[in-house]
């Protein structure tokens, strides 16, 4: 890594995750924002199989992305590992068998849209289940932070510690229960065959016809979300720390980034399944549905709120949209500079998309 600051190449030092990667022998990928995930170049993956690249985006080392390829018929070496992970099939299809020592292995049976929990520090082994295509997968990890935290790959790759209160043989059903609804855009799982189709629930605040559910799997303290912007409509900006990253699973758009003050200069980042975009810190961002049909993500930020840091956002609520100092400040679209919606009709009409947001002047924007 460079930068053109006098003087910052005699003082940076390499963190333990750019150092892992390395010897890992495949690519890692920086900046704030990925094409396409499914098309990815890959490296040839000694230690478990396979291909794989890694990523570190959003200039941030807490979370990050694995994607792994596997060959026709092949299947990746076991593994187990004190990060978390939460795998999303992006291509093909396949299965794969999580156990603990000297336990039943349990075998999911997953294949294009699927999202499946790996519980910490269970042993994991995947397969592709096509003879002729190889499938592809995609791994939202806090492998960074874990890697930083403790410099040491033996503790982080052979922990013997078995969490059996999380996942064990006398949970049968731990990939096959229908799940809970614990409120209002909170889920709990460990397994959704198709998240391209899963439920959600109206979520205004965010913007006209936007919805979300929000997932807590595997007693994760990942967050994650599943958002869809309907057709004809956009998220309203907003910002928060950085690590968020957001994966376009359906449909197709484009994100608008830029900092604050900075609405003029902003970014274009064009978007189609499986382009990500990473925000850097306090990095505006907005998600906009240029395309027929819906407009869907899958978001791995922060600390899930069933198994997070135990902060409260609620006393904050009101103060999202109104103090510029709050964290998840968001501009409402009567706020934001008018040429954004200009832009957005110009692409709705390229594309014969009629549908529009409430006029401002309605006070509905």
């Amino acid at each position: 890594m460079s930068d053109a600051r006098p003087g910052f190449d005699e003082w940076y030092v390499k963190s333990s995750y750019q150092a892992f990667v390395k010897r890992e022998g495949v690519p890692l990928y920086e900046g704030s924002a990925l094409e396409n995930l499914g098309t990815l170049e890959l490296g040839d993956w000694e230690r478990r199989g396979g291909k794989a690249a890694y990523t570190r985006l959003g200039e941030q080392e807490n979370y990050s992305l694995q994607i792994v390829e596997i060959p026709p018929k092949g299947e990746l070496k076991p593994e187990h590992h004190i990060y978390e992970a939460i795998m999303y099939v992006m291509q093909g299809r396949g299965a794969s068998t999580l156990w603990q020592p000297g336990e039943k292995k349990h075998t999911v049976e997953w294949e294009e849209g699927a999202l499946l929990s790996i519980p910490l520090n269970a042993w994991h082994q995947e397969f592709n289940s096509s003879g002729d295509e190889p499938c592809r997968l995609l791994f939202g990890t806090n492998a960074a932070h874990v890697i930083n935290l403790y410099h040491n790959l033996d503790f982080v790759f052979d922990n013997p510690y078995s969490f059996t209160d999380r996942f064990s043989v006398s949970m049968p059903d731990f990939f096959t229960d229908e799940g809970r609804q614990w409120n209002l855009r909170l889920f709990e799982t460990n397994f959704i065959p198709d998240i391209r189709t899963f439920r959600l629930d109206p979520y205004p605040e965010r913007g006209n016809r936007t919805a979300i559910m929000r997932l807590s799997m595997a007693s994760c303290s990942i967050g994650m979300h599943i958002m869809e912007a309907s057709e004809g409509t956009y998220v309203t900006a907003h910002r928060h720390g950085a690590g968020a990253h957001v994966v376009v699973i359906g449909g197709e758009g484009y994100e608008l980034l830029f900092m604050p003050g900075q609405e003029k200069s902003r970014r274009k980042v064009r978007t189609v399944p499986y382009a990500v975009v990473a925000p850097r810190t306090n990095e505006f961002h907005q998600h906009f549905n240029s395309g027929k049909g819906g407009y869907r993500m899958l978001a791995f930020r922060g600390t899930g709120l069933r198994y997070g840091s135990g902060r409260s956002f609620h006393p904050a609520r009101t103060a999202q949209d109104t103090d510029p100092f709050a964290e998840s400040f968001k501009i409402r679209y009567e706020k934001e500079d008018p040429s954004i919606r200009e832009e957005y009709y110009g692409e709705l009409e390229k594309n014969d998309v009629t549908v529009r947001l409430e006029p401002l002047d309605q006070g509905r924007g």
